[in-house]
């Protein structure tokens, strides 16, 4: 990442990528909350949704935008784009068509916006991939199962076979590899352990140090994501949160919707985001950004 105030290729925007090869870790979840949370602080938000299948985010942000047409608040909105498919029978033609979208999607917002959000699907593809290679801060939630480990970290109960760097791992580590290539750029990398139980089994634990384990081997951080929780199934069909003020539609806040937003701050705030201060330019937080992340990933190499 070149950060010369005269050089073209400079971005105001700081990518966050959601990314997991396994379905059901819940990212749209984080997606959505993130993207809310981020407008809520006051910032210029856009999303992109690279599911073309399922498309969770973009409903979401179908159901809010319908909601906000009658809200009596108003409601944040990011600009929200969602790629489609190639639908041709040729897989090159078809990379060639999604990689314009997703070229024309990023033009059109790495300069206006502060952040942009990227959703990805559970599936490994060129799209994916050109996407993690694109993140300043990179999302990969996991819930607490050695099923979801082992995408990450190869799990089996031979200890000559254990530990080997699985598929999603070694897509990511080579995303580093070419981001560094490309523009000397850090990807910053948080594991955020996601729908934990409510009390800890023993199951969970293993799976804690496991995961802490593999947080020295491939360089990433640690924190904590959502609880399963009904409040965000119930409101997703009308495109709110517990972030927004539904006690005004409702009899108070309810003691799980403030847990819920107190789990969202503590998300928001483990990610460590360029954040605005009294004198400090979005850009200038960038650099500052930049700079803290570059410094702890050669430390944590160094100590390696």
């Amino acid at each position: 990442m070149n950060f010369d105030d005269d050089a073209p290729d400079l971005r105001s925007a700081h990518v966050i990528v959601v990314g997991n090869e396994k379905g059901g870790a819940g990212k749209s979840t984080i997606s959505i909350h993130l993207a809310v949370a981020l407008l809520k602080a006051g910032h210029k938000v856009a999303c992109i949704d690279l599911d073309t299948r399922q498309q969770t985010l973009t409903r979401f942000f179908e159901n809010r935008r319908s909601w906000a047409a009658k809200a009596a608040w108003p409601i944040e909105l990011p600009r929200h784009c969602a790629m489609g498919r190639g639908e041709s029978s040729d897989v090159r033609t078809n990379e060639a068509h999604e990689f314009g979208l997703f070229a024309e999607a990023i033009g059109a917002v790495e300069h206006d916006y502060e952040f942009v959000v990227i959703d990805t699907p559970a599936s490994d593809s060129y799209l994916m991939r050109l996407a993690h290679s694109l993140a300043d801060t990179l999302v990969s939630p996991l819930n607490d199962s050695f099923i979801d480990v082992d995408v990450f970290s190869r799990v089996n109960h031979d200890r000559s076979q254990r530990g080997a760097v699985a598929h999603y791992a070694d897509l990511v580590l080579e995303a580093r590899r070419r981001r560094r290539q490309v523009d000397n750029g850090v990807i910053d990398w948080i594991m955020v352990r996601n729908r934990m139980a409510t009390f800890a089994s023993n199951n969970a634990r293993q799976v804690a140090l496991s995961i802490s384990r593999m947080a020295g081997e491939l360089r990433f951080r640690v924190a904590d994501g959502l609880h399963d929780r009904v409040i965000f199934r119930e409101l997703f069909p009308i495109g709110l949160t517990a972030l927004d003020p539904i006690e005004q539609a409702a009899a108070g806040l309810s003691s799980s919707q403030n847990a819920a937003r107190r789990e969202i701050d503590g998300l928001l705030t483990a990610l460590d985001l360029p954040g605005r201060a009294p004198g400090i330019e979005h850009m200038e937080a960038r650099r500052l950004w930049h700079d803290r992340v570059a410094n702890y990933y050669r430390e944590l190499g160094a100590a390696g």
